[in-house]
């Protein structure tokens, strides 16, 4: 999955899971892809856009993954606090705490609470994020005061709600199930 998350960095979905398959099809095992050269890596992956930059990230990550864990499983993340976790991860060149925090909660079962531009989005104007946080700083915050047993389903009726309802541009507070309870209706 840490792969597949630094594929979808900046593409649509339909593309990095092309790139992702593409990749896996030229190299079937992860440890085919760490020797590989990065202009072949690149060559499997460009569809996804980036393919340059990500190659190298991919066989960095791959290299520093089978160096600490001596294979190229995160199951060894399982047994660190999900802070350090977050921790490890984001010392990965290319992963950033959306991708790690996505991994962790999705991979690994882990309680944290990524935060994507929707879930930003979406929570500044609940008023749970202060206005002008970015994604990291609202991750940090949220991350805190979400409760572990509910960070999972929040976080994907969070996204849901702001691809759907609580849209960037036009959000459709009409609709809006939470429109008695947001501080920002009637003012976006």
């Amino acid at each position: 999955m840490l792969i597949q998350t630094i594929l979808s960095q900046n593409t649509s979905d339909a593309n990095s899971s092309r790139a992702f398959q593409r990749l896996r099809e030229r190299f079937p095992r992860w440890e085919e892809a760490a020797k590989a050269e990065p202009e072949d890596i690149e060559a499997a992956i460009s569809i996804g856009g980036l393919g340059g930059i990500k190659s190298h990230r991919i066989r960095q990550v791959l290299k520093a993954i089978h160096g600490k864990a001596g294979s190229y499983n995160l199951n060894f993340l399982k047994k660190l606090s999900p802070r350090q976790g977050l921790e490890y991860l984001c010392s990965l060149n290319g992963v950033g705490r959306k991708t790690a925090s996505c991994v962790l909660l999705f991979s690994l079962g882990l309680p944290v609470f990524p935060v994507d531009t929707h879930v930003n989005r979406v929570t500044q104007r609940l008023g749970w994020a202060p206005l002008g946080y970015d994604a990291d700083a609202a991750g940090i915050l949220l991350d805190e005061w979400v409760p572990a047993d509910i960070k999972y389903p929040l976080h994907l009726n969070l996204v849901a709600h702001g691809r759907a309802i609580c849209q960037a541009r036009n959000p459709r507070c009409a609709i809006c199930i939470l429109l008695e309870v947001c501080p920002r209706s009637g003012v976006i």
